[in-house]
């Protein structure tokens, strides 16, 4: 009852100061890298320069408190009554007109993990421009079928305002369809032809090491956008996903007038990667960490993953090392997902195969039937206990990808891998108090 009538203060606040300072509002959704895209997309719009109109979510505030929270521009409060009562004097305050929200834009990054939640957001803050980055099974334990949740992403496409414009991903057949839904304008971006937006190539930057080890340091994204081509170059992040994250960004930004090489050069000096996401890390004994630990809610993703690594350059004795988690939530999709990825791991010509969790196994398994060595395989309970196991595993000039769902918490493999495990309140997902305690 209590969470109830402090969801309903919060959304009638943030409801009221929309209407009435009225915002350009740019929304984001998908079943995965909307968190990237929103910040990729912040960014390039020029939200994290000093004195900017321009306010985006933090860190992965999306449901139906996060959202207010960033409307109202008040933090979130945790567990502390006194800050929430102060949150919701303030929330109240602005809500009625005594305060203002502060921003002449808001990126709003909208998550969903039940059918229904998007229409609430939407309610909060309709609009104007709508980017869908992809439909996966994400979730789908509460939806039924990809089909329902592909149903509920495009909510924000429904709920466009008049003259709005929708910025799908041309990549995914179940993004491009919602076009369908609106008669505002359509924006596309992705690797297909016929993107607005389009990646030519992305390719990963390396350095080599004292020992003449391969090591990777970021990723080149080639776009092309009205005919020109442009280069973007981003250090301390990988994979393929990002090349996404850069088109999005550069759709909404040309369709705000920004010009196009200063999009690219906000992107190239402040965007690094998000925590958690594809982020590359310093690991022990000289050996590289693609921290992607923060969420697999699809094997697409974990797949693509695995791909990004395959195509580091290595050499010689250097080993491709792949720590993976659970995927949960997927309802009726969980073996075949779990499957999927054990047959991405042989396919990506992963060397050692590391696996947390009871459904993770169904990974390890898979793999050793698709022609891993059982040697190379080796499967735990839990992160902590593999994140124990690989310190004796890894060697100079390894390359660890570390994935996971929220609940297999692979974010305790990177901090006891990575080389400063001082940083990692700094470096990693999910290192607030309140989670250390789970």
């Amino acid at each position: 009852m209590i969470k109830r009538t402090i969801i309903t203060i919060l959304a009638a606040s943030a409801r009221r100061a929309v209407r009435r300072e009225k915002p350009a509002v740019i929304a984001i959704t998908g079943s995965f890298g909307k968190s990237s895209a929103k910040e990729a997309i912040a960014i390039a719009m020029g939200a994290r320069e000093a004195g900017s109109s321009v306010r985006s979510s933090l860190k992965n505030h999306n449901n139906e408190f996060g959202l207010p929270f960033t409307i109202l521009n008040v933090p979130a409060p945790g567990r502390d009554p006194l800050k929430w009562i102060k949150v919701l004097w303030r929330t109240i305050w602005i809500g009625w007109g005594f305060g203002k929200i502060g921003a002449e834009t808001l990126i709003l990054e909208m998550g969903s993990d039940h059918p229904g939640d998007l229409a609430w957001l939407v309610s909060i803050a309709p609009p104007d421009m709508a980017v869908v980055t992809a439909v996966a099974e994400a979730h789908s334990e509460f939806f039924g079928t990809i089909e329902d949740v592909a149903h509920e992403k495009s909510t924000l496409i429904r709920s466009l305002r008049k003259n709005g414009i929708a910025i799908l991903n041309n990549d995914d057949p179940r993004v491009t369809k919602m076009r369908k839904e609106t008669d505002c304008e359509t924006i596309y971006f992705g690797f297909s032809d016929g993107s607005d937006v389009q990646v030519l190539r992305t390719e990963p930057l390396v350095t080599t090491d004292t020992f003449g080890n391969v090591a990777p340091i970021g990723i080149k994204v080639e776009l092309c956008i009205e005919e020109q081509r442009h280069t973007l170059t981003l250090k301390g992040t990988i994979g393929s996903p990002q090349a996404w994250s850069m088109a999005a960004a550069m759709s909404v930004a040309r369709r705000f007038d920004v010009p196009i090489q200063k999009a690219v050069s906000r992107l190239e000096k402040d965007y690094h990667g998000i925590a958690g996401r594809t982020r590359i890390i310093p690991g022990i004994k000289y050996t590289t960490i693609i921290d992607d630990s923060y969420n697999a809610a699809s094997p697409l993703t974990v797949i693509s993953a695995l791909n990004d690594v395959m195509r580091i350059p290595l050499h010689g004795e250097q080993r491709r090392i792949a720590a993976l988690g659970e995927m949960k939530e997927l309802g009726a999709y969980t073996e075949n997902a779990h499957r999927s990825v054990g047959r991405a791991v042989v396919e990506a010509n992963v060397d050692i195969l590391v696996t947390c969790g009871a459904l993770a196994r169904t990974i390890a398994e898979e793999a050793h039937q698709a022609g891993l060595d059982s040697e190379r395989i080796h499967s735990y309970d839990t992160s902590e206990e593999a994140g124990q196991a690989l310190q004796g595993i890894m060697k100079t000039g390894d390359v660890l990808l570390v994935k996971g769902s929220q609940g297999s918490r692979t974010e305790k493999i990177v901090r006891e891998l990575m080389a400063e495990p001082l940083e990692a309140p700094f470096l990693l997902v999910r290192m607030s108090d309140e989670w250390q305690r789970q």
